[in-house]
C-alpha cells in the first residue's frame, strides 16, 4: 500500500500538476500521442503540435497556467495541431493531450506526457498584433499592418452642377452630384444653395415624377437607378422628395429642395454606415422641369459639403443666362404655348387655341322601350390640345349586350385625322359580362385594328370609354369621328333621356357636354267609327 502511494505522488508531480487517475490507464490498445510541441507562440495565442497514433479517431487537451489549478479544455479535436487563443501574457502554461480510438469515446489512453510554453509580451499595434505595424490614421481608423485598411485620404469631393438650358425665365432641368476617390472620409450632409433662380412646384402633387438619379457605392460594386418622386408638400415652397428604387421599388434616400429670398435650396443628408470612409462613390441627381432661370445675369450655385470628421467643402459653379426664344434664336419672338410647345417667331408653328371639341349624339327614334341606333360625333379644330380619353355616359337605356357574340359587328365608325382618312366597321372583341363587352374598330380596306372601346351597362344608364394612342405631340392638326351603333341600344320608358360626354385632353383639360331626348311612348287607341285627331290615354 505504501509503495502505491509513492508512484501515484511521483505521477503527479511529473504531470506538470495535473492529476492524473487510476482510470486512464485502461486504454491499453490506444497510444497516446507524441512529440508534443508548441509553435506560434505570441502574447494571446499559441498552436499545439503533437504526433497521432496510427488508430486515433480524435483528441481531447487539457491546458492551464502553470501553478493554478484552472484547467481549460478542447475536445473533439481532429488532425495533429490545435491553435488555441485568449491566452494571457508572459505567461507559462503546461499541456497534455488524450487520443480517444472511437468515435463513442469507448477506448482512449491515458494522458500524455506534460508540453510547456511561455507567451510572449511583445508590444501590440491598435489591431491588437504583437509587434505589428497598423497605426490611428487622420480619420480616427486602425490601418496598415495586418488590418487590410488603407489610411484614409484628404476630405476631397467632386462636385458637378448643370443646367440643361441657359435661357432666361425659362424651365431648366437642374443636375446636381458629387463623387468621392475611395478612402475619403464619409460624406454626412450636402447643401446646396443659388443667387437666383425659382422652383415652380406649381399643380404637383405627392407622388408625381419629378426626376431621376444614379448612384454608385462600394467602389462600383453597388449600382442604383433612382425614381425621384414627390414624397409629401411640406409649405408652396418647399416639398420632401424620395428616390424610389427602379428596380425594388424601394426608397433609396430622401432629401428637400425650396425657395429661398435669394434663390433656392437643396439639403441631403447620409445615413451613417458603421465607418467614417468609403470605397468611392457617386451621385448624380436631376430634378426635371421644375427649375426656372432668372433673368440674364451670372447665375451661381454653392455647394457645401461636411464629412463625418468635420471638414467642409466649399465649391461654386456659375453660369452665365442670356435671353433666347424658345425656338433658340436670341431676341426672336417664338413662345411658349399654353400646351407648352414652342411655336411663332421662325418655327412655323402656330400656337395651340383651347381646347373645344364639337360633341354631338343622336338617336334614330326617340320611341319608348324601343331600339335604336346610337351615334356619336366628336371634331376638333387644327392646333387643339390632342383628346387622351373619352367617356360617353346616360342616365337611362341600356345595350343588349346579352344579345351578343364575340365576332358580331355592331356598328361602324369613320375617321378622319390630318390627310387620312379611314372606314371601319364595329366588332365585338371580348364580351366581359352580360354588362360589359369591348369593342373593336376595324378597318374595312387593311383589316386592321384602329383601336378599341368598352361599352358598359352601368347603373341607371351606359358608358362608353375609349382612349386615344399616342402620337409624340399633344396637339391636333384637326380630326373627327363619328362612332354608329346599329340596333344594340335600347331607349328607356317615357323621360328626358340625357347623354354626357366628359373628354380629356393630353394636357389635363376636361371637356363636359350634355345631349337631352324626349323619349316618349307611341299612343294606340281602339275605336270603331269615329275619326280620331288626339287621345287622352294609350295602352
Amino acid at each position: 500500500m505504501t509503495r502505491r502511494f509513492t508512484k501515484l505522488v511521483l505521477l503527479f508531480l511529473l504531470s506538470g500538476f495535473f492529476p492524473i487517475v487510476a482510470t486512464d490507464v485502461i486504454a491499453q490498445n490506444c497510444n497516446s500521442a507524441t512529440n508534443l510541441n508548441t509553435t506560434n507562440v505570441s502574447n494571446f495565442s499559441a498552436t499545439l503540435n503533437w504526433n497521432p497514433p496510427v488508430n486515433a479517431d480524435h483528441f481531447s487537451i487539457r491546458y492551464k497556467e502553470i501553478g493554478t489549478s484552472n484547467l481549460l479544455f478542447k475536445h473533439s479535436v481532429t488532425g495533429s495541431s490545435k491553435f488555441i487563443n485568449n491566452l494571457d501574457t508572459s505567461i507559462t502554461y503546461v499541456w497534455q493531450i488524450k487520443t480517444y480510438c472511437t468515435p463513442n469515446d469507448s477506448l482512449f489512453s491515458s494522458w500524455s506526457s506534460v508540453d510547456t510554453f511561455t507567451t510572449t509580451n511583445y508590444p501590440v499595434d491598435c489591431y491588437n498584433t504583437p509587434n505589428g505595424s497598423a497605426w490611428i490614421d487622420s480619420c480616427g481608423n486602425c490601418v496598415g499592418g495586418t488590418t487590410g485598411a488603407v489610411s484614409c485620404i484628404p476630405f476631397s469631393p467632386t462636385v458637378a452642377i448643370n443646367l440643361s438650358n441657359l435661357v432666361c425665365d425659362s424651365i431648366s432641368d437642374l443636375t446636381f452630384g458629387f463623387a468621392q476617390d475611395p478612402n475619403e472620409p464619409d460624406v454626412s450632409s450636402a447643401v446646396f444653395t443659388s443667387n437666383g433662380g425659382f422652383f415652380n412646384f406649381n399643380g404637383i402633387s405627392p407622388n408625381d415624377i419629378i426626376g431621376s438619379s444614379v448612384n454608385t457605392a462600394g467602389g462600383g460594386l453597388i449600382n442604383v437607378t433612382t425614381t425621384l418622386m414627390v414624397d409629401f408638400i411640406i409649405s408652396s415652397d418647399k416639398i420632401s422628395v424620395k428616390s424610389v428604387d427602379d428596380a425594388t421599388g424601394q426608397i433609396y434616400s430622401s432629401f428637400t429642395i425650396e425657395n429661398t429670398s435669394s434663390g433656392i435650396l437643396i439639403i441631403a443628408t447620409s445615413l451613417p454606415d458603421n465607418n467614417n470612409v468609403t470605397s468611392g462613390n457617386t451621385q448624380n441627381i436631376t430634378l426635371s422641369g421644375l427649375f426656372t432661370n432668372p433673368i440674364p445675369s451670372a447665375l451661381s450655385f454653392t455647394s457645401t459639403i461636411n464629412s463625418e470628421l468635420g471638414d467642409i467643402d466649399i465649391q461654386n459653379s456659375t453660369f452665365s443666362i442670356d435671353c433666347l426664344d424658345c425656338y433658340g434664336d436670341l431676341g426672336g419672338s417664338a413662345f411658349l404655348d399654353s400646351c407648352g410647345n414652342c411655336v411663332g417667331g421662325n418655327t412655323g408653328n402656330s400656337a395651340c387655341i383651347p381646347f373645344s371639341p364639337n360633341v354631338s349624339v343622336s338617336l334614330s327614334n326617340v320611341n319608348c322601350d324601343s331600339l335604336s341606333d346610337l351615334t356619336i360625333s366628336v371634331s376638333q379644330d387644327p392646333n387643339e390640345p390632342d383628346m387622351s380619353t373619352s367617356l360617353f355616359s346616360s342616365d337611362g337605356g341600356f345595350f343588349t349586350i346579352s344579345l351578343l357574340n364575340v365576332g358580331d359587328t355592331v356598328g361602324t365608325a369613320t375617321m378622319q385625322a390630318g390627310n387620312f382618312n379611314f372606314s371601319t366597321v364595329l366588332v365585338v372583341s371580348s364580351i366581359i359580362s352580360s354588362n360589359q363587352a369591348i369593342i373593336q374598330s376595324i378597318n374595312t380596306l387593311t383589316g386592321l385594328s384602329l383601336g378599341t372601346f368598352t361599352i358598359s351597362n352601368v347603373s341607371g344608364g351606359i358608358s362608353i370609354f375609349a382612349q386615344s394612342v399616342p402620337d409624340n405631340n399633344n396637339v391636333t392638326s384637326g380630326n373627327s369621328q363619328t362612332v354608329t351603333f346599329n340596333n344594340i341600344f335600347t331607349n328607356p320608358g317615357a323621360s328626358i333621356l340625357t347623354f354626357t360626354s366628359i373628354i380629356n385632353s393630353e394636357i389635363g383639360d376636361v371637356d363636359t357636354q350634355t345631349f337631352p331626348f324626349n323619349i316618349s311612348c307611341l299612343c294606340v287607341q281602339t275605336y270603331s267609327s269615329s275619326t280620331v285627331s288626339s287621345c287622352d290615354s294609350y295602352s
